[in-house]
């Protein structure tokens, strides 16, 4: 797919600055024609002109575009258009963060070196997402405790109300439609807007898959791996743990993951506590900061007490324990084929790290989602 995509559309070119006009662009082609001439007087004096002719247009086009970019922000903020307008105060105010080049190691000695530093990486995502962390020990304890009193937990009966149908074409239409466009690739290379373009026999070949993996379990390759960028947060950027953590996983695979997820969500609902608002469609916080607000005014009229608890979880997606996952989806009662396909997804997933412009050592992870 990717050769034959090469072949046909060709790869795009560096893109210029948004407020570059063509007008812009045509002073660069005519100062380019004269820098051949800047062996004369003339000619470098008519280069000097040019160069500086660019350099007023590209100052008053930005303003203009400036300009613009906060009157369309003003516009859809007038309209209730959120999303549309904070995301062009992201591109007008999009960070810069200069480049590290050096991260210290586990006993605080920095590392300059880019091989040092991609190894550094590694061995920190590696222990991030392997069962050698104190969380997902006390995790292992705390259920095996519980499980005692609940032998369910861990002793599940086969369910009975499985949805053994394959996946239908349908499906991966409306999964490869809701893929969102300029998001990266994850290790196959393969742009989301590949798959959303490519016709009837993309479609078809993606539906044969999907089924092949529901009725096996068994993943390709590039579907279980996933390439681990990090983002700079605030605090020292030396430091591992002041960063982010993103997988660039395959577009191919968010197609069967979609299905899932869809044919997840009606059980789920049903298992949810009807408090919970945050993760679900239609609902949303606002409402529980109503009601938390409604709570302390009223205590407050009666003076009386009231005691809040805020419970903020580190890396809580990280760190989810696999096992307690299996276990839970089956109490529920989530289908054998569902929970299988789910589990060997995880049981064969690979990270590496992608830092310093290389990829890093392979490595398998066994907490996380």
């Amino acid at each position: 797919m990717t050769e034959t995509a090469d072949e046909v559309l060709g790869k795009s070119q560096r893109k210029s600055k948004p407020w570059v006009t063509d007008f812009i662009l045509e002073l660069c082609d005519k100062r380019r024609n004269q820098k051949k001439k800047k062996n004369t007087p003339d000619g470098r004096a008519e280069y000097r002109k040019t160069n500086k002719d660019i350099r007023r247009e590209m100052k008053y086009a930005k303003q203009r575009w400036i300009t613009k970019q906060c009157t369309d922000i003003e516009e859809n903020l007038a309209f209730n258009n959120t999303k549309k307008a904070f995301q062009l105060v992201k591109d007008l105010t999009k960070e810069k963060f200069a480049k590290v080049n050096s991260i210290k190691d586990k006993r605080g000695n920095s590392l300059t070196e880019e091989k040092e530093i991609l190894e550094r990486w590694t061995e920190y995502c590696s222990e991030l997402y392997t069962h050698q962390s104190r969380w997902t020990e006390y995790c292992s304890e705390l259920y095996t405790h519980q499980s005692r009193g609940d032998p369910s937990l861990l002793n599940v009966e086969e369910p009975t109300n499985e949805d053994a149908y394959p996946i239908l074409r349908d499906e991966v239409v409306a999964a490869v439609d809701s893929l969102r466009s300029g998001k990266s690739a994850g290790v196959d290379n393969i742009p989301s807007e590949l798959l959303k373009h490519g016709g009837e026999s993309t479609i078809n070949m993606l539906t044969i898959i999907c089924n092949k993996i529901w009725q096996t379990g068994e993943w390709p390759n590039p579907w279980t791996q996933s390439l681990i960028i990090v983002i700079p947060k605030k605090g020292n950027l030396q430091l591992c743990q002041n960063y982010r953590t993103i997988s660039l996983i395959s577009h191919a695979s968010k197609v069967i993951l979609r299905i899932i997820l869809d044919r997840l969500k009606p059980q789920a609902e049903n298992i949810i506590a009807e408090e919970q608002a945050g993760f679900r469609k239609g609902r949303s916080t606002i409402e529980q900061i109503f009601n938390l607000r409604l709570l302390c005014e009223k205590h407050l009229q009666h003076q009386r007490e009231l005691y809040h608890v805020f419970i903020d979880f580190k890396k809580e997606f990280d760190r989810v324990w696999h096992d307690a996952l299996w276990a839970t989806m089956k109490k529920f009662n989530m289908g054998k084929k569902l929970t299988r396909t789910i589990q060997q997804l995880y049981a064969n997933a690979s990270s590496a790290v992608f830092a310093q412009g290389s990829i890093g050592e392979w490595f398998h992870t066994s907490v996380g989602v």
